[in-house]
């Protein structure tokens, strides 16, 4: 990967003495990127293209960053090895940074973990880079019960670079209603045939809903979209069917799909597909179980079965009609995210470990009993609503990164 290299030293410092005092560091990057040191007056008005990032090379450039904060990236990663006061001169700038509205961060420690950041937010310039220029759909009104779920639109197009689409919900019941029972009998029998069994609903069920999700898909493609939330609760009604298992494959086919209009956690699994190529589940916060150790239910009736060990096919819990999707999975790390505020100013990140899926009867179909690094307190004092994403392994880093690039805060 190219990286640029923002360097400023102190005007006793020669450039060759940099390359000299700071080689180990320098040697580690060159190693794995194809680096580009710009001098600060080399720079121009506008910011480099590519993963940008500042070496502090020595104390006494601080009047030197202040004066060229316009011509850095909006998220500033100060790269510091300790050397030649690197350290404290960078403290002083993300100090005075934060005074002035500016955010960023100083990276620091052992070379290894230096470059696993750099590697991090590498990494989220490539993912924003990705999430410029998406469509992203909001077909129906969000649910009523979401209060504190929507977004900017103007907010989103400038800061993350997403289109948001209004889409009306009737395309859905005309579509569904344009495709036949014969049009869905194959993949039908391969959502069924691929599960460990099916418990509540009967074949002309599963029907229905693939019906359904054919009519979505139909959706995607004709506006182009490239992850979209659904008002799946207003269509029960009039299609007799729930959308749960729509959500579930085109989530499995790369669309981020969000259930119930919810904008903020669409744009949350959107972020985090494009920073690690991974599929989400959307949840919700359903029990804690255990305050102090930190352990709490989340669930939901729709999951992309790739995402799971094995799945059951089930019926809707709120509705107790239509088809929904029983997530299995064995113990493993997971990582829960929420982004979200009308601007998505704010996030939440967490590392979890899986401890087992339960089967409580009175909460949604999937039900995955987590225990967090993070206090629960968040949740009940300072939550980002009620849904959260959960994606299988440990991504907290990589999603930090990112979150702070498109700048969000975590909150406190």
């Amino acid at each position: 990967m190219n990286l640029n290299l923002i360097t400023f030293a102190s005007s006793l410092a020669s450039r060759e003495s940099i390359f000299t005092d700071h080689h180990t560091l320098l040697d580690a990057i060159g190693e794995k990127y194809d680096v580009r040191y710009i001098f600060p007056e080399e720079l121009g008005n506008t910011i480099p293209e590519g993963a940008t990032m500042v070496l502090v090379g020595s104390g006494g450039v601080e009047e030197m960053v202040k004066a060229n904060i316009d011509r850095l990236p909006p998220y500033v990663v100060l790269i510091a090895d300790g050397l030649k006061n690197s350290l404290a001169a960078s403290l002083e700038i993300l100090s005075w940074m934060r005074m002035n509205g500016r955010y960023g961060r100083v990276l620091h420690g052992p070379t290894s973990f230096i470059m696993q950041g750099i590697d991090d937010y590498a990494a989220a310039h490539s993912a924003i880079t990705r999430l410029n220029g998406k469509r992203v759909g909001v077909i129906g009104k969000p649910s009523g019960w979401l209060i504190a779920s929507n977004v900017d639109y103007a907010a989103m197009r400038e800061r993350w670079g997403v289109e948001m689409v209004d889409i009306p919900l009737d395309e859905v019941v005309k579509g569904y209603e344009a495709v036949t029972a014969d049009e869905v009998q194959n993949i039908t029998d391969e959502f069924i045939n691929k599960a460990i069994g099916v418990k509540e609903p009967s074949r002309d069920e599963v029907v229905k809903a693939m019906r359904l999700y054919r009519s979505v898909k139909g959706i995607v493609e004709r506006y182009r979209l490239d992850a979209f939330t659904l008002n799946c609760f207003d269509l029960i009604p009039t299609t007799r069917t729930t959308g749960c298992v729509a959500l579930a494959l085109l989530n499995q086919q790369g669309i981020p799909a969000g259930c119930e209009g919810d904008e903020q956690t669409l744009l949350t699994m959107l972020a985090v597909q494009a920073a690690t190529g991974e599929m989400t589940f959307m949840a919700n916060p359903s029990k804690i179980l255990d305050n102090a150790a930190h352990e709490m239910v989340f669930a939901h009736c729709t999951i992309a079965p790739a995402m799971t060990d094995r799945y059951i096919v089930r019926d809707h819990y709120e509705s107790l009609s239509g088809v929904a999707v029983e997530g299995i999975f064995n113990p493993m790390d997971m990582t829960v995210i929420k982004c979200g505020g009308r601007g998505m100013e704010r996030y939440f990140i967490s590392k979890a470990q899986l401890l087992e899926c339960t089967t409580n009867p009175n909460m949604c179909r999937t039900q995955l009993h987590l225990r967090l690094d993070q206090p629960l307190d968040y949740f009940l004092e300072r939550s980002i609503g009620n849904h959260h994403v959960i994606i299988r392994g440990d991504h907290a880093d990589r999603l930090t990164a990112i979150l702070r690039m498109l700048g969000a805060n975590v909150t406190t």
